[in-house]
């Protein structure tokens, strides 16, 4: 009877038995041991290969092979969790009484009106409060600073921060790395659509957050960095902050900007399974000669197979400020979260074979700066409503973003004026309970409705349809969005639904291919197209309510009691941007 051995070392194999023969009543066996290492993957011999400096906070802001790997298993710990509500840390208790009735001992950091935990986009709303002439704190666990690989955005979003005081037109200009046209819009040779001034500038997070940092400071604001959250305690009167160093802060209210990972976060929603994923894998590389545009979603394949599961994947392109030749690409698809699900690096090494025919450039022609990666969680109940009393969820962490983006920095800005304003009168009136706070990330008709297309850009595991189906839809409707105008094309690529180009959008579709609508029904399912048009409904009422009744009701807000008039506030504002009325061309 041979015995099988089989020992597992670090990045090597031992195995191989071999019965010989019988001697009395035992029986002998000899093992040959054969020691064969485990090859590296491609993705850990380029990373290997890249001197990498210090890594900042936030989506992105990592670029390490082991970091690649802490984060895939974070991933693969989400895809094999059973779903429904998990045992997960308590952060956020309620305590009966004044903070004062209990004490806080000698470690009191201070009091202030707001405390804003994460700092990397927090530091922006912190700014915002902070030039109101509010007492604020940012509590961030790394150092404050932002990554070295660019955010890609619109000069429109730029300027929201001007208007709310965080930036100045001069520090704009300042922080913008790179300035590229035209933009380009593809689906595997069905034809490209081109604009003008869509998510053309290449910023320098590293100097913006830095910039943004020091006016934080110069308006009083207070930092405490290599510092993370251990628990909150809230009072009648105040939250009180147990921070790590054993450091206690106390605030009115608490701003959690944690992202999509925030502890406050997953305790509220008691660790259950993200309801999609955005999984994102790129690079920064020098080599480019042809690097004067950018692609802001690009096709160049049908459904593929990656691993154990059927991926859809889009790519996005954009010049890098680093140099004339430096060009950043990024792979993305959409997944529900499963156990057959690919891994980051399992894309990584797609990514490399597949980025080269993409740009038209041999692998070895190029030098790689950097290597990029992120996942990003969605949730259909989104934004969250606010759990506890004098706690509320900022950014990434309160699924403001839209479901089809990855990353929030262009949600942020585009709300910030709102929040900042709605925050500020929360504080000044002491209406920092649950209920009040909930109306500051209300429902958002247009948020939900874009949870179709992210459905409709993932790929089936069990398909129905012909796997060239998802890029024949998206081209026959940014072909029908062109044809609309810029009125209709340009608000959806900057992540807005509004009622009236959907529909249009929609009505030319089925007039110039009626045949793609059965594909639909089977692509998405009829569930999913019944609630969706619910909230297609409600994007129809929301702009009939914010363009027909705010200007009756807004008038007579100043005669109302405090409360009152807050509510009605955040109630228009929801209506506004719920619809999508606060872009404009």
């Amino acid at each position: 009877m041979a015995v099988l051995q089989i020992q597992q070392f670090n990045g090597f194999v031992n195995c191989e038995s071999r019965a010989r023969t019988n001697r009395g009543r035992g029986r002998a066996s000899t093992t040959v041991c054969v020691q064969t290492q485990v090859a590296p993957s491609r993705t850990q011999r380029i990373m290997e290969n890249i001197s990498v400096g210090g890594e900042a906070g936030g989506a992105g802001g990592a670029y390490s092979y082991n970091a690649l790997k802490r984060l895939d298993n974070i991933w693969s710990n989400i895809c094999t969790q059973p779903t429904g509500p998990q045992e997960t840390q308590k952060i956020v208790s309620r305590v009966s009484g004044f903070s004062q009735d209990y004490g806080m001992g000698n470690n009191l950091v201070g009091t202030f009106d707001i405390a804003v935990c994460g700092g990397t986009l927090g530091i922006f709303l912190a700014t915002a409060l902070c030039a109101k002439g509010l007492r604020v704190a940012v509590v961030e666990r790394n150092a404050i600073k932002g990554r070295d690989q660019e955010w890609n955005i619109s000069r429109k979003e730029m300027k929201e921060l001007i208007e709310v005081g965080v930036l100045t037109e001069e520090e704009v200009e300042e922080v913008i790395a790179a300035k590229f046209n035209p933009n380009r819009c593809g689906f595997e040779n069905l034809g490209d659509i081109w604009v003008q001034d869509i998510l053309n500038l290449g910023v320098s997070p590293a100097k913006l957050v830095e910039t943004v940092k020091r006016r934080f400071i110069s308006l009083g604001g207070v930092i405490l960095e290599d510092c993370s959250l251990s628990s909150i305690l809230i009072y009648d009167d105040l939250a009180v902050m147990q921070l790590s160093k054993g450091d206690i802060l106390s605030s009115r209210l608490v701003i959690d900007a944690m992202g999509n990972f925030s502890p406050i976060l997953k305790q509220i929603k008691g660790g259950r399974k993200p309801d999609g994923m955005c999984l994102v894998v790129g690079s920064c590389a020098h080599g480019f000669k042809e690097n004067s545009s950018s692609d802001v979603i690009y096709s160049s394949s049908s459904v593929t197979k990656v691993a154990d599961s059927n991926v859809q994947l889009f790519w996005e392109a954009f010049p890098a400020g680093s140099g004339p030749l430096d060009r950043t690409t990024y792979m993305f698809t959409y997944t529900e979260p499963q156990s057959t699900s690919p891994s980051l690096e399992d894309l990584l090494e797609e990514y490399w074979k597949l980025m080269p025919k993409y740009q038209g450039v041999s692998l070895d022609e190029l030098e790689i700066l950097r290597v990029v990666y992120g996942i990003f969680p969605t949730y259909r109940n989104s934004p969250l409503q606010a759990a506890f009393d004098r706690v509320l969820q900022f950014g990434d962490a309160s699924g403001i973003q839209s479901p089809v983006s990855f990353g929030g920095f262009g949600s942020l800005t585009r709300h910030l004026e709102r929040l900042s304003n709605g925050i500020y009168e929360a504080i000044d009136g002491d209406l920092l309970d649950s209920d009040s706070l909930s109306k500051l990330n209300p429902y958002m008709p247009n948020l939900s409705a874009s949870w179709l297309f992210q459905r409709a850009m993932s790929a089936k595991q069990q398909p129905d349809v012909s796997p060239g189906f998802i890029n024949e839809l998206l081209h026959v409707n940014f072909s029908c969005m062109q044809r609309l105008g810029d009125p209709v094309l340009r608000p959806f690529l900057q992540d807005i639904i509004q009622f009236g180009p959907l529909a249009k959008t929609l009505g030319l579709v089925m007039l110039t291919k009626p045949q793609i609508i059965p594909s639909i029904f089977r692509q998405v399912g009829i569930p999913v197209l019944l609630d969706w048009s619910v909230h297609f409904f409600m994007l129809g009422l929301y702009t009939f309510l914010s363009a027909y009744i705010d200007p009756v009701i807004r008038p007579a807000l100043e005669e109302q009691p405090l409360k009152t008039k807050f509510q009605w506030k955040r109630r228009l504002e929801a209506w506004r941007y719920g619809a999508g009325l606060d872009y404009e061309l």
